[in-house]
């Protein structure tokens, strides 16, 4: 009878076993969609804020979002841009005075104070 070789077997390696745990380990989970925030435009918004109030319903919407918060989180250097753009506009002047002045309480909705 003829002897059959038996073939070498070895232990894989750490790199290969490292290299298959990676294959096997789960996906990353997709953000959910319809999450607590989202970002909107300040051209968007302003088309908004202007209907409403040429419509009279400024103060409907004050009471409607009374208890949902009256406020945005907007980018600094967006804010920045804008009240530099107000600022170099003569027609605004007395935006960027209000806006420069404004002392009004920090939960005050109507507030247009834009710091530095």
């Amino acid at each position: 009878m003829a002897k059959v070789k038996k073939a070498k077997t070895r232990k894989p390696s750490r790199a290969k076993k490292a290299g298959k745990a990676s294959k096997t380990a789960a996906a990353p989970k997709p953000a959910r969609s319809g999450g607590t925030h989202v970002d909107f435009g300040v051209h968007g918004l302003g088309k908004i804020m202007t209907a409403i109030h040429n419509a009279g319903l400024g103060d409907e919407l004050n009471a409607h979002l009374a208890g949902s918060g009256q406020f945005v989180k907007v980018r600094r250097n967006s804010l920045t841009a804008i009240k530099g753009f107000v600022e170099e506009r003569p027609q605004l002047s007395n935006l960027a005075q209000t806006i420069g002045d404004c002392d009004c309480p920090p939960d005050d909705p109507g507030c247009v104070y834009i710091p530095g």
